[in-house]
């Protein structure tokens, strides 16, 4: 007997993310939010909070249009200080150039521990982790 799957999501200052199926995640960040170290962290432990709950998953992340960030944010490591073990793979979706360049420099220099790949839509995202 299977047991309903029910979604579930949680608010952070920076972004609402959501359990949609037993095996995916989805963190859609708020556009007009400065990204800091806090509001990175809060993010990460909401995704942790999700995963311990569902288990192993995949995750789209989706930025905003543009993002204005803290240059701590940029040179902390965040799945160390925040590690994500339910984690199997992510999908980040930059939606512009400049988005994606900075994304695949900071993946560059903290790679996480487990496949990332930078997309410009949804669709591409979607279509890598399988969904």
């Amino acid at each position: 007997m299977s047991v309903a799957f029910t979604p579930r999501e949680e608010d952070t200052e920076l972004a609402t993310v959501r359990c949609t199926a037993v095996d995916r995640v989805e963190v859609h960040f708020k556009p007009g939010h400065t990204f800091t170290v806090a509001g990175i962290q809060e993010m990460m432990q909401a995704r942790q909070r999700l995963g311990e709950a569902s288990g192993p998953h995949k995750a789209l992340i989706l930025l905003p249009d543009h993002v204005d960030f803290d240059m701590d944010m940029i040179s902390t490591d965040h799945y160390r200080q925040v590690p994500q073990p339910h984690t199997l793979a992510v999908a980040w979706v930059a939606r512009n150039e400049r988005n994606a360049t900075f994304t695949r420099m900071y993946l560059a220099y903290f790679p996480p521990p487990f496949p990332s790949e930078v997309f410009l839509t949804e669709d591409e995202g979607r279509a890598w982790l399988g969904w």
